[in-house]
C-alpha cells in the first residue's frame, strides 16, 4: 500500500474550504495527521467486506419517536429552554459570530 503525503498547498486548500486560518506550525502538524488519516482510510478500503451485511442501526431500537397524539413529557418548551439564556433574540439563543471570511 502506497503512503500518500499531503502537500502544504493541499492542507492550505483544505483549510480555506473549512474556513480555518492556520499557522505554519499548524499546517505542518495537520499535514502529517491528515496524511495518516488518508493512510488509515486506504487501509480500511483494502479490507474484504463482501460477506458483511450493511449496518444502519447498532442499537436495536426500532422506533424512538412518540406515537401521534402522545404528549412529549421529556422535552422542554421553548420558554423553558430559553429561561436561563444570557442572551436571546426573537425566541432564539443569541450567540457571538464565530466564522470569519478570508
Amino acid at each position: 500500500m502506497k503512503k500518500k503525503e499531503l502537500s502544504k498547498e493541499e492542507v492550505i486548500h483544505l483549510s480555506k474550504l473549512a474556513s480555518l486560518k492556520l499557522t505554519d506550525i499548524e499546517i505542518e502538524k495537520l499535514k502529517k495527521q491528515l496524511s495518516e488519516t488518508l493512510d488509515y482510510v486506504d487501509n480500511l478500503n483494502s479490507i474484504n467486506t463482501t460477506d458483511v451485511s450493511p449496518t444502519d442501526n447498532v442499537t436495536g431500537l426500532k422506533n424512538v419517536f412518540f406515537e401521534d397524539g402522545k404528549e412529549n413529557t421529556r422535552g422542554l418548551t421553548q420558554e423553558e429552554a430559553l429561561k436561563n439564556a444570557k442572551r436571546k433574540k426573537d425566541n432564539y439563543f443569541e450567540v457571538n459570530k464565530i466564522l470569519e471570511e478570508f
